[in-house]
């Protein structure tokens, strides 16, 4: 048995999901290879990866074919890795096919090849009702050319599942554990930064003294996060200046400029920390000294981040639309869900962890971390064998 799964660019996420499904396979006998477009994209500068393990990795795009072009961003959904991706399967020779998602000219490709072979396919979705607006004529298409062609299916939470429901998908072919992240790696790099705060400060100085809140997200409008220093403006005001918490935001993108200039405006700029974007290693050490996380997209089929920042023990003050909350942010027991359309909401949310005794805080890190570990590599792993049983 021959198993290939397919990621746009592979990065520690989907390391972390591949070697689950490689440790099932190897189990049973089986083979895993593993296809991705390109090995680095501006949007996911993943970085160097570690040496893969237990499964075979190809690349549709080397890095190597790519030179000179790399400063273009060679897109995952260019021509030339759609048209690359025949020849790969036809070397490959799967038995079953995972692909993610439906949309993308790659997966379509890939949806194409396997029906070509008479292959099975297991879809890989994140993609809810309420992340846009839907028609009803193109969610018939959807569903006629591409859903319900697929054999079984792996999704994130609920919502994910409801809507393959919805686009005619069989109920029983569905199953959790697409959206996990590497838990025991931010696990126990947030606890060395809590226990040794003094020397990874001396070796990260942009990390605040005070509590602060910790944002990790890349600074476009679907984001939010215009809103979110509006909304931290109101709190800093309401508690004062020496008592406020500071806010950590981590990421890049085209609204820099646009936050940088209402930090300004709001008089906080020494509240406000910008330290860009920060790699896997990196970004665990300010998780680990955060007093608690924020992500307040407005639009968001999932965010793994939300997964790290569990693992990680933080409190969680979460936009009610994010795909994650439902299934990781319980309100009330390890943090706090808004509107994010509502700045008065998420002022409540700020002041609600400001006002909790440090040992309230550490209960509710706790209990991110008691809620996350059921969406571990090992779910992924779990996820995919019944997927892929039902296909065959």
């Amino acid at each position: 048995m021959h198993v290939a799964i397919i990621f746009s660019h592979i990065g520690n996420y989907h390391l972390a999901r591949l070697s689950a499904a490689s440790d099932i396979c190897q189990t049973r006998g089986w083979q895993l290879t593993a296809v991705q477009s390109i090995e680095q994209t501006k949007e996911h500068p993943w970085g160097t990866l570690p040496a893969v393990e237990g499964f075979t990795l190809r690349t549709l795009i080397p890095a190597s074919s790519a030179v000179g072009r790399l400063s273009a961003d060679v897109h995952p959904e260019s021509p030339e890795a759609v048209a690359a991706l025949a020849p790969c399967l036809d070397a490959i020779g799967p038995d079953v096919l995972v692909i993610p998602g439906w949309g993308f000219p790659i997966s379509q490709a890939a949806l194409r090849w396997a029906q070509q072979h008479s292959v099975p396919t297991v879809l890989m979705s994140e993609s809810k009702q309420d992340d846009e607006t839907r028609t009803w004529w193109k969610e018939q298409l959807k569903s006629w050319l591409y859903v319900r062609k697929y054999s079984s299916a792996l999704v994130g939470g609920p919502a994910h599942r409801d809507y393959l429901v919805q686009l005619g998908f069989e109920r029983d072919r569905i199953f959790y554990g697409y959206d996990v992240v590497d838990n025991d790696y931010f696990v126990k790099q947030a606890a060395i930064a809590s226990q040794n705060a003094a020397s990874i400060r001396q070796q990260y100085p942009n990390i605040p003294e005070k509590p602060y809140f910790l944002a990790v997200t890349r600074l476009i409008p679907r984001k939010n996060m215009l809103r979110v220093l509006e909304a931290f403006a109101s709190y800093c005001s309401l508690v004062g200046i020496e008592n406020s918490w500071h806010l950590v935001i981590c990421g890049s993108g085209i609204e820099t400029d646009a936050i940088y200039q209402l930090i300004a405006r709001k008089g906080l700029k020494d509240l406000v920390h910008l330290p860009g974007f920060l790699t896997y290693e990196q970004i665990a050490y300010w998780y680990g000294l955060a007093g608690a996380f924020v992500h307040p997209a407005l639009v968001e089929q999932w965010g793994l981040v939300v997964n790290e920042a569990c693992a990680a023990g933080l409190p969680i003050l979460c936009s009610n639309t994010v795909g994650a909350c439902s299934s990781l942010v319980k309100d009330g027991e390890n943090g706090f869900t808004f509107n994010p359309q509502r700045t008065s909401e998420i002022v409540q949310s700020l002041l609600k962890i400001h006002s909790m005794s440090e040992r309230d805080r550490a209960n509710m890190g706790r209990a991110s971390q008691a809620i996350v570990a059921y969406h571990s590599p090992r779910q992924f792993g779990e996820g995919l064998l019944n997927a892929i049983n039902v296909a065959l």
